[in-house]
This record gives C-alpha cells, structure tokens and sequence, in this order.
C-alpha cells in the first residue's frame, strides 16, 4: 500500500468486524475433500463485532453474529429456517417469524424476527 509501517501503529488495537473468514475457512476445507462428505459448521461469536453503517433505529455499528454453513445434497431454504427454529429454541427463544430479504452477500436470504417475554 506504498505506506511506511511503523511497529506502534501495528500494535494498536482494531474493531473486530465479522466472523465471516470462519465461514470461508470452513467452505475451502470442503472443496478441498476428495469425496465429499456433509457437514456442518458453526461460528458463535463471543465478542462484539462491528461494521461501518450508518445508525439509524434496526442498525447499530456493534453486534453479536452467529453464522453457519451445512453443505449436503438436497437441502432448501426449509431446512434452513428448521435449523434455525432448533438454535433458537435451544436459547428459550420459541416465537419466531421468517421475512425474506435482500442481502447482496447470501441467496437465499431472510431475517429471524422473535419475541420473548
């Protein structure tokens, strides 16, 4: 990037922004096998992550992300929200509707709305 790098900018401390390098990580793991076996992979994110968004009253620039990938033959969109509807669940969560949406980085895409009490 044609800057000169300096050790005390290297050290300072940076905003995390998404877990998504998991995702990729565990998408390049299955494209490497030699015969393909299904999986499932899940990154649960402890920390804060951040993204550069203008705030407004449904975006925040922090937030917790849960991500996953499950590769197998056959699966659709209803597999999906099931695997979703037992993750909650198992959180206490049980109320919850599915609206599709529009997100330029997944297809199929939709958000998870809940209600606990």
């Amino acid at each position: 990037y044609k800057y000169e790098w300096r050790l005390e900018e290297a050290r300072k401390n940076l905003l995390r922004t998404h877990t998504t390098s998991a995702s990729a990580r565990a998408l390049y793991q299955l494209a490497r096998q030699e015969k393909f076996t299904p999986g499932k992979y899940f990154s649960i994110d402890r920390d804060r992550v951040f993204r550069n968004e203008s705030l407004d009253a449904t975006h925040l620039a922090e937030f917790h992300q849960v991500e996953g990938v499950v590769a197998d033959r056959g699966l659709t969109l209803g597999h999906l929200m099931g695997i979703l509807r037992q993750f909650f669940t198992k959180l206490g969560i049980t109320q919850l509707r599915f609206k599709p949406a529009y997100n330029p980085y997944t297809e199929p895409s939709m958000e998870v709305f809940s209600y606990h009490e």
